[in-house]
């Protein structure tokens, strides 16, 4: 991951001037009172578009035991400008299945969940996560603006975006994703930066399990959290899980299989993983979780870190 900046370019304009039209799709709605009677100045927002391909991440800062994030704009937010973060057009969002919209938000006071606590106001999350071994709480960025950054939540419904201060995380960058196909029972990873002049390359593929009807796989777009590696690699989930920042969206919990003290011990967090039934690989038989042979799940591990993000189609 590369280390990127945080904040926001700020550029003075004088109106009237012959650059006007060509950032007008910038300009802010503030303008500063002019300081004579003939001229007029406005602040422009300038926007930073990613490479193609790239995504940003953000990571707590060490030291921060807890990290709290908003559900709701903080003061200040101007959702009418232009991100500061601008995601590449080439590369499309997978729909929401969104199944899960009328089922009890996860975490909530009826269901509270290990390491993530619903708030009035948003959710309180534990820095490092309940997995072990500990890891830095990670999420992936959806925008940022000022001293906040706005990222995908580990909440349920999949998909919920809130807002975290700066001064809370780091930010860093990725040029992978992985990306999961239902139809095709097939995960790939893909990488734009091998070469920028080029297309984005995939640089593993691997047949997977999806979930059976009854339990579908959710599609959309998530983030990998953790690397979990298991207490039992003889186990359902094989010898390593990543697990990711959404949930079953027809389940509210996978049962006897989870992993005792951390989230998904009381809730169906979703993840990539290996199996002790390598017959239901390219089967639609799991719980919702994609599933991977043994050895395909390792070499995944080992291509992906925390806040890769994971696009899951139908």
């Amino acid at each position: 991951m590369v280390l990127a900046g945080v904040g926001l370019a700020v550029v003075w304009l004088t109106v009237g001037s012959s650059s006007d039209t060509a950032v007008a799709a910038r300009v802010s709605s503030t303008t500063v009172p002019p300081s004579s009677t003939s001229t007029t100045t406005t602040i422009v927002v300038e926007h930073q578009v990613l490479p193609a391909g790239v995504t940003e991440v953000a990571t707590a800062r060490p030291g921060r035991a807890q990290v709290q994030v908003r559900s709701t704009a903080p003061p200040g937010w101007d959702s009418t400008l232009t991100p500061v973060v601008v995601p590449d057009p080439a590369v499309p969002l997978p729909p929401r299945s969104a199944l899960d919209l009328e089922r009890t938000p996860l975490p909530s006071v009826e269901v509270p969940i290990a390491g993530r606590t619903a708030l009035g106001e948003g959710w309180l999350f534990t820095n490092p996560g309940l997995y072990r071994p500990p890891q830095p709480l990670t999420f992936g960025v959806v925008a940022r603006q000022g001293d906040w950054v706005q990222v995908q939540v580990p909440v349920r419904p999949n998909g919920t975006t809130g807002w975290v201060s700066a001064s809370e995380v780091e930010l860093s960058s990725t040029s992978r994703r992985v990306e999961v196909s239902i139809g095709e029972r097939r995960l790939r990873v893909i990488d734009a930066a091998a070469d920028p002049a080029a297309a984005p390359v995939v640089v593993f593929e691997a047949p997977i399990a999806v979930g059976r009807p009854a339990t579908p796989t959710p599609t959309g777009r998530f983030h990998v959290t953790d690397l979990v590696p298991s207490v039992d690699p003889a186990g359902p989930y094989g010898p390593l899980a990543l697990a990711l920042d959404g949930y079953s969206e027809v389940m509210d919990r996978f049962g006897s299989a989870s992993v005792a003290g951390s989230p998904d011990d009381v809730a169906p967090v979703l993840a990539l993983h290996g199996t002790n039934r390598p017959s239901s690989v390219g089967q639609a038989l799991s719980n919702g979780c994609p599933r991977l042979y043994d050895d395909d799940i390792v070499a995944l591990a080992a291509l992906v870190a925390a806040g890769t993000p994971v696009d899951i189609w139908p």
